[in-house]
């Protein structure tokens, strides 16, 4: 399909939407200078998520765990949105678009102004004891990453670790549950930056898609999650999610 006719047809499907959610993944957050974890530059190519990733590693050798999120933190904490960010908060604006379910941890999409977000694989936004489960902003800790020992509780010494979903954990249950109902009751999907790869998060497409829902999805290349649209727009999302905008701007 011609760009700009893909283009204009996905506003067409946007405006035309009852209910619209989207659903994104690491690709959306490129743009920001993040890499995904599981492309070919990605973050598992340059560590073992068997050894940094998993709940039992975390809890088998929580310093290599560390030594892991001292690699990868700073980036995190020090990313900003990038356009495509900022193309879902517009479309938000214009009630265009209702909830936003993402398997990232950046939060990105909060700090572009975006509302309703769904976080299925946690944030890092705070911490939990291991011990006792108190929670804290990871802004109350702001030498986490600069220090050499293990992190631990103020109130009891036990172990803290971010409030993300390592493998081996569920996911939690109150977003799983949300995001099934906002993906059943939605009319179209739009699949921003992710290649449908970790499940369970990967089955929402599928459920939206047996409800009824039109699909659009948008990668930088061919990807597993095509079989589930109903057409693909190629590229950087940050590119093709504010094109999209500007078309409805133009069509509204």
């Amino acid at each position: 399909m011609e760009a700009y006719t893909a283009i204009l047809e996905a506003a067409e499907y946007v405006k035309k939407s009852r209910r619209t959610v989207a659903f994104t993944g690491a690709g959306i957050s490129v743009g920001s200078g993040l890499m995904t974890f599981r492309g070919k530059d990605g973050i598992w190519k340059r560590f073992d998520p068997a050894e940094v990733g998993s709940i039992q590693a975390f809890l088998e050798n929580p310093e290599r765990f560390w030594r892991f999120a001292r690699e990868i933190g700073p980036e995190l904490l020090g990313s900003k949105p990038n356009p495509a960010h900022l193309a879902l908060t517009q479309l938000q604006h214009l009630g265009l678009l209702g909830s936003i379910i993402t398997q990232n941890i950046d939060g990105l999409h909060q700090a572009a102004g975006s509302v309703d977000v769904i976080e299925l694989h946690g944030n890092i936004r705070s911490v939990s004891c291991v011990s006792c489960q108190a929670v804290t902003p990871s802004s109350s800790h702001p030498h986490i990453l600069d220090q050499h020992s293990v992190p631990r509780c103020d109130a009891c010494g036990g172990l803290l670790r971010p409030d993300i979903v390592l493998f081996g954990e569920k996911l939690p249950q109150e977003a799983y549950t949300l995001a099934l109902r906002r993906v059943r009751s939605c009319t179209l999907l739009l699949t921003i930056g992710t290649a449908m790869e970790v499940s369970p998060a990967s089955d929402l497409p599928l459920i939206a898609k047996e409800g009824g829902a039109r699909i659009i999805n948008i990668n930088p290349s061919p990807s597993e999650a095509d079989n589930y649209a109903d057409f693909s727009l190629y590229g950087p999302s940050e590119e093709i999610v504010p094109r999209i905008v500007h078309a409805l701007n133009v069509i509204l």
